[in-house]
């Protein structure tokens, strides 16, 4: 956390808030967030935009700021310059509000980019962007690694967390331990569908708030009230009670029964 959809929700409600506003001063609170101040102080911020998990301001003289939240960063407006809880940084705008940057495990990161391919080039397909289409996603769903670590892979589709990807795989009905050469055509076609419903039906619910989650103006989000199997004890479709295993080294929850491991592609099935 967060994910796509937490990173979108802020972007849409920072975007036109933002733009056309010029960074006063920026005030690092801790080292590790360092960056050359000069590089945005005194310039106009034209835009934010998102990538996968990044959030990138556009700035008029060129380049841009890239933020990663990590694990437990938040972006909050304030109207004074109050400090915070586990407060990183201090952005104040030309408009007297500041943009806080709170971060209490110090996992998020935050540089200035002179372009943006720098980021992108890193990147795989964002679920949001044109280019995310079927024959794109058929194309990276081969080899023999599993779905789950797949999906955590920001090179082959950016933006999934552990939260998602098990919400997703739910959605599509595959196991998340299936390899990705045993996907059926029907399957691959289901995956693809199923990552962009989900992202989008969390974007309209604005994001999942678990622990640390917070928009702007510090509300919770809503799709923790919709979530089918992260964190549940049992299947919403058939009663089974959800099964949670350490894959990719992370928490993943999936029904044995709507998620069985031989699937209808996978090879084990005519054994």
């Amino acid at each position: 956390m967060p994910e796509l959809p937490e990173v979108e929700v802020l972007r849409r409600e920072l975007e036109p808030f933002l733009r056309g506003k010029r960074i006063v001063r920026v005030e690092i609170r801790d080292p590790r967030f360092g960056f050359p101040k000069e590089a945005a102080e005194g310039k106009t911020i034209i835009g934010v935009r998102r990538l996968g998990k990044y959030l990138l301001f556009g700035l008029a003289e060129g380049g841009c700021l890239a933020l990663h939240l990590g694990m437990t960063g938040k972006l909050l407006l304030a109207k004074e310059n109050t400090p915070q809880k586990h407060e990183r940084m201090d952005i104040l705008l030309s408009s007297g509000e500041h943009l806080l940057f709170c971060d209490t495990r110090r996992l998020g990161k935050i540089a200035f980019l002179r372009e943006e391919k720098e980021l992108s080039e890193k990147l795989g397909l964002d679920p949001l962007s044109p280019a995310y289409t079927l024959e794109n996603v058929r194309a990276l769903l081969e080899g023999g690694r599993r779905l789950k670590d797949f999906l955590l892979d920001q090179r082959g589709i950016c933006g999934i967390g552990n939260i998602y990807a098990s919400e997703i795989l739910f959605r599509a009905r595959l196991h998340p331990e299936r390899p990705l050469s045993s996907l059926s055509e029907a399957e691959k076609a289901r995956l693809f569908v199923a990552v962009r419903e989900v992202l989008e039906e969390a974007i309209e619910e604005r994001g999942t708030t678990i622990r640390d989650f917070r928009r702007t103006l510090g509300e919770e989000g809503n799709f923790q009230h919709l979530l089918a199997v992260y964190g549940k004890s049992h299947c919403p479709s058939c009663g089974t009670p959800i099964v949670r295993k350490v894959i990719a080294s992370r928490s993943t929850y999936f029904c044995p029964r709507c998620q069985p491991l031989e699937g209808e592609g996978n090879p084990l099935v005519q054994e």
